[in-house]
């Protein structure tokens, strides 16, 4: 649990108020928050990969991820972990030991707009400056300067890339200063499928064996 609770918080200090991105003349911008438009839900395999202060190589983590728009969003991991976004609550935990963050705390808030804002296309309500845009045969990625601070943590580039298919997001990857990274890749998503409720529901896991 407290190594969990450390992890969000290490996504925590890269988020800032929601705001208009800056230098955000890029015309794909538009055409991205256009097309997720007509998509409701999403759902898929993604993983984790992490290397934060200390590491001396990457961790990676799997599981199933789901979005129902316009504010519900979970992440559940194979080892039992949940991260979970239910409209004003954000629940994180695992092998049922979950905490249910306060919808007050201001850096959760944030958070939650942010994944939200992502995952429904809205790059152009990103608090930071677009420095560069790559497009490649598969998707468009954008580098976005950053500069958020909590505690010793400090996240200086978020890097969104976007599938040119369907112009939905692929991956998010959070930079610190120091050089530790967080990235959440999304694989063979399913769109505008039916996704249960009870999914946003924190319950109790069984402890993985």
């Amino acid at each position: 649990m407290k190594r969990i609770l450390s992890v969000v918080s290490a996504i925590l200090c890269s988020i800032s108020a929601m705001a208009q991105l800056q230098n955000a003349n890029e015309p794909t911008l538009a055409e991205i928050a256009k097309a997720n438009e007509k998509i409701s839900t999403i759902q898929c395999p993604f993983s984790r990969t992490q290397k934060l202060e200390g590491m001396t190589k990457a961790t990676s983590s799997d599981g199933s991820f789901y979005y129902t728009k316009p504010s519900q969003l979970a992440m559940v991991y194979t080892d039992g972990e949940v991260f979970v976004i239910n409209n004003d609550q954000v629940s994180v935990g695992k092998d049922g030991k979950v905490r249910n963050l306060k919808a007050s705390n201001k850096h959760v808030e944030d958070l939650a707009s942010t994944l939200l804002a992502c995952m429904s296309g809205k790059v152009s309500s990103l608090n930071g400056t677009l420095k560069k845009t790559d497009k490649t045969a598969k998707q468009i990625v954008y580098t976005i300067a950053v500069d958020y601070k909590m505690g010793r943590s400090k996240v200086t580039q978020l890097e969104l890339k976007y599938d040119k298919a369907d112009l939905t997001l692929v991956s998010l990857k959070l930079t610190e200063q120091d050089g530790s990274f967080t990235t959440y890749e999304l694989k063979s998503k399913s769109l505008n499928k039916e996704i249960s409720a009870d999914i946003y529901a924190v319950k109790k896991t069984k402890k993985s064996k």
